[in-house]
């Protein structure tokens, strides 16, 4: 599953990415190794990124609360050949959730979107490895490799300032690599990121939307920024700087920031201040871009990820392609309505008095309107209003008894 345009991969300090599932069946070092389940082994089916088909016999672990943000669900799996992954799924109570429906598809285009980007790089290991999935199932779900560390969300522990330097500089080039690839992360917080050894990994996919789509109120603060829990503007790439200068805060003070901007305490917190105390910013527009703080920080790996985001080839067809469907959801929307034209009664003709004359019969100026036989007596109308605004009609009291809403019949 690497891509073949892409440098092979070597040692980093990014934390290497998990082997995703192949036929030969890598097998999973025994840390990572579920609790056994009682369960009995089961078919499954799952649709590769490469849109292959796999069918297996797997065998699902329990569920792991606080793994994944509600109302989906994490559980373990491992397949007969001895390849284990994890399972983010969608319960099926859940199913009528459109909601819940949209993140996990979103979760699933953001996942595969990095994976083709950044398989095979070192910076492959930042993200998490999709290894399949399926929509079309009374339990959607996406099948991921087997993630590293643990989230910041755990105990609360001292860290060094060297780790502290080495978490920031990850969650600010995952920022990087997800803002080129047209990308952005809405819901970096403590639970979202795991951490070991090696690296950083960036987890809750479903809260990764495109680059400059309008925002709309999302996230928590004061991890979410201003403009974004506003839901104002468009979203870019600095809404993420604010959740990582937020997260960094939690974990060398142990305690969350200010929701609105810099924290009272900022100046003292120095670790924090030197380098990212203009992300505070309270407007985004205040804020450094990712690739102008990642230059601050580390140089050589700004000018490394710069050289690892090659042109995608089928950019442009993609591009044309949302442009001939946006054309024609256009075509399908309804015309407008007809602009309102006000009545005007007509002129009464000369001589006449409210349409009658001092001996003649009613006169109309002109030849009396044909029957067309959709007229209505006068104790229609109002029945005939309230069916067009949606008011109730069954069970009126007008002469003639109920009838049904809608119902013209003579």
């Amino acid at each position: 599953m690497v891509n073949d345009q892409r440098p092979a991969p070597r040692p980093n300090g990014f934390g290497s990415a998990a082997e995703p599932y192949t036929a030969a069946g890598p097998r999973p070092d025994a840390r990572h190794d579920p609790a056994p389940s009682q369960e009995a082994p089961v078919e499954f089916s799952f649709v590769s990124p490469q849109g292959v088909t796999h069918r297996v016999r797997a065998t699902f672990g329990p569920d792991r609360p606080r793994l994944v943000r509600p109302p989906a669900l994490a559980r373990p799996v491992r397949f007969e050949d001895g390849w284990q992954g994890f399972q983010v799924r969608l319960p099926r109570e859940a199913g009528a959730d459109r909601e819940a429906y949209a993140l996990l598809q979103a979760e699933i285009t953001a996942a595969l979107a990095l994976h083709r980007a950044y398989a095979g790089t070192r910076f492959g290991g930042l993200f998490p490895t999709p290894v399949g999935y399926d929509v079309n199932t009374l339990t959607p779900f996406v099948l991921y490799a087997v993630p590293r560390g643990r989230p910041l969300s755990g105990p609360a522990e001292r860290v060094s300032l060297a780790e502290q330097r080495a978490v920031e500089r990850d969650l600010v080039l995952a920022v990087r690599l997800m803002e080129a690839v047209g990308l952005v992360h809405r819901g970096i917080v403590p639970g979202a990121v795991r951490r070991d050894a090696q690296g950083v990994q960036v987890w809750d996919l479903g809260s990764v939307v495109r680059a400059g789509c309008p925002r709309v109120p999302y996230g928590i603060p004061p991890y979410a920024s201003p403009e974004q829990r506003a839901g104002v503007g468009r979203t870019e790439a600095r809404d993420a700087l604010w959740s990582v200068a937020q997260l960094m805060y939690h974990l060398v003070t142990g305690r969350p920031g200010s929701p609105d901007g810099p924290p009272a305490d900022l100046a003292a917190q120095r670790s924090v201040a030197e380098t990212l105390g203009p992300v505070f910013a309270r407007q985004a527009a205040d804020r450094p871009t990712p690739d102008a703080l990642l230059r601050t920080l580390v140089p050589e790996i700004a000018a490394e990820a710069a050289g690892a985001l090659l042109p995608d080839p089928m950019e442009r067809h993609r591009r044309e392609f949302d442009e001939i469907r946006r054309r024609k959801r256009a075509s399908f929307a309804p015309p407008p309505p007809p602009a309102h034209t006000p009545f005007v009664p007509a002129q009464e003709p000369p001589g006449l008095l409210n349409g009658h004359g001092a001996d003649g019969p009613p006169g109309y100026g002109e030849a009396p309107p044909p029957f067309t036989g959709y007229e209505y007596p006068v104790r229609e109308r109002g029945r005939l209003r309230t069916w067009i605004s949606g008011g109730r009609t069954s069970g009126t009291n007008e002469p003639g008894g109920s009838r049904s809403e809608g119902d013209t019949r003579r």
